[in-house]
């Protein structure tokens, strides 16, 4: 590691009495907290070793104070926990570690975030889209930029299969010190209800956010949609610095009440509202992407543009990014340049065409509202038949289930139920959930569990004009089952059904 001048157990300690984070601690008899030198902190014990803090969460299902003995025993120097234990290794302690882990590893890193612009993007769809333009433009215009989100990491130095959207308090800490060792000026990254809500972020502070849109997700976390709102909220009111500004969808209900609360502070983009600072409209789509005009801050000339994306609603991410760009001084010229140099965003509307067997579009969409926008998106550019491969996630909101069966009967033409991500429940109980929300319209459907099944069912099924959205996953690399993970990757699988057809993607 080389993050920097390691910290002793005692300049540490007392930073933390300067800080906002309640502590106490317990240094053992003979312990000499000022030799105990610290550059790291993990919460999770197989990462423990010399010089790394370990941090004991508590889970939904593993209480991590009872990993201690086997952290202090790989060489972890300290201990962050909520209890007093029996150890010999010296003790911070801390009502809430999962919210206070963020702090103490920035501390422990001289606070990386106050050395890069931090940009924060939130709500429940287009995240993921946003925080890829806004890295390409900000790389665009010199200023290079680690990222944070969904799909990957990018330290600046290498990307890496992201674990979470938003990573826990101390793994992220340990990535923006990289980003800061790797020569990042600038970080964009999704910030998600739940961290937001459980601390994840703390010891960050944001010069710029971005508000997409809400809608009913994570609902069996939030319970309620203005608990949802709320815990978003939590971004703009208490996670923001010096003279910060906010981007601001005022085409969502969500997004037009957040305006009204943050006043001057707000930057509005809108598809609908021309009095909006940025505003948008189509000319024309194509398989290839969108032509679109852009109406920019002062100016009265629109600006024409050919977005290489599909679906409208990454009209308003682009919005969100180029209004973020312009509100940190960067051209709109380089930023239209980069939006229109971008490459495909992985498992963001990512399209094939496939020689002989019409098209195929890999998707994240798992939500109703996702795969209404898909489907609806995707239904003008679609020359014959529309059919979509899809299923829901084990373990999580049921209610929407059977929903996500009537949006696909009602937009698709031809419906393939399959297996998502089933973790502990049985995959063949979700499909049927999801078969009684199909059975509301005559679409013609079928039933493939097996998930590589039912992708080479849909691709053996279109001809040309035809597209096959294969919803649900994007660019997961692996599918939770009840007996683990196993490797799956919906491209991959679109990729050997070509290979045993003898098909060439385009």
């Amino acid at each position: 590691m080389k993050w920097g001048a390691a910290v002793n157990l005692k300049k540490l300690i007392g930073l933390l009495e300067k800080s906002p984070i309640e502590i106490r601690y317990h240094i053992p008899e003979g312990c000499d907290p000022e030799k105990i030198e610290l550059e790291s902190l993990v919460c999770d014990s197989r990462k423990a070793g010399p010089g790394i803090i370990f941090a004991a969460t508590k889970g939904e299902h593993h209480d991590a104070h009872d990993f201690i003995p086997s952290a202090v025993a790989a060489g972890s120097p300290a201990i962050l926990c909520e209890r007093e234990v029996e150890s010999e290794a010296p003790r911070i302690i801390t009502p809430d570690v999962r919210s206070a882990m963020g702090c103490v590893c920035a501390l422990l890193h001289g606070e990386p975030a106050k050395k890069m612009t931090m940009i924060a993007l939130t709500g429940t769809n287009g995240k993921t889209t946003s925080a890829f333009m806004t890295q390409a433009i900000l790389q665009r215009a010199g200023i290079k930029c680690g990222l944070i989100g969904t799909v990957l990491y990018d330290d600046g130095a290498k990307t890496e299969e992201a674990e979470h959207t938003t990573p826990e308090g101390a793994d992220l800490q340990n990535l923006l010190a990289r980003m800061v060792e790797n020569g990042c000026k600038a970080c964009v990254m999704e910030t998600s209800s739940h961290s937001l809500v459980q601390g994840r972020v703390s010891g960050i502070a944001y010069d710029r956010a971005g508000f997409t849109n809400l809608t009913p997700e994570h609902l069996d976390f939030h319970k309620t949609m203005e608990n949802y709102f709320l815990a978003k909220k939590r971004l703009f009111d208490g996670c923001m610095r010096n003279n910060w500004q906010a981007s601001v969808n005022i085409d969502d209900q969500y997004g037009r009440r957040l305006r009204g609360e943050l006043g001057k502070r707000a930057i509005t983009y809108s598809m609908i509202d021309e009095g909006a600072d940025f505003f948008a409209s189509i000319a024309n789509i194509t398989l290839e992407g969108l032509d679109i005009e852009i109406k920019l801050p002062g100016s009265a000339k629109k600006q024409q543009i050919k977005l290489p994306v599909l679906g409208a609603y990454n009209v308003s991410n682009a919005l969100q990014a180029l209004s973020l760009a312009w509100s940190i001084g960067i051209s709109a010229q380089s930023a239209l340049e980069a939006l229109q140099n971008m490459p495909q965003v992985p498992g963001r509307l990512e399209r094939y065409k496939i020689d002989g067997s019409g098209s195929c579009v890999i998707d994240f969409a798992h939500s109703p509202d996702g795969l209404e926008k898909v489907l609806s998106a995707l239904r003008p550019i679609c020359a014959k038949r529309l059919c979509v491969v899809f299923g829901a996630g084990g373990d999580r909101d049921r209610s929407k289930r059977p929903v996500m069966g009537e949006i696909a009967s009602r937009l698709a033409d031809y419906v393939v139920i399959t297996s998502d991500n089933p973790r502990s429940e049985e995959p063949a109980s979700i499909t049927a959930e999801i078969e009684r929300g199909v059975r509301e319209h005559d679409t013609p459907f079928a039933v493939r569990v097996d998930r590589r099944e039912a992708i080479y069912y849909g691709l053996d099924m279109i001809e040309d004009g035809d597209m096959l959205v294969i919803a649900g996953r994007g660019p997961e690399t692996q599918q939770i089952l009840k007996d683990g993970p196993i490797p799956l990757v919906d491209k991959e699988i679109m990729e050997d059904w070509c290979a045993l057809r003898g098909k060439k993607v385009l």
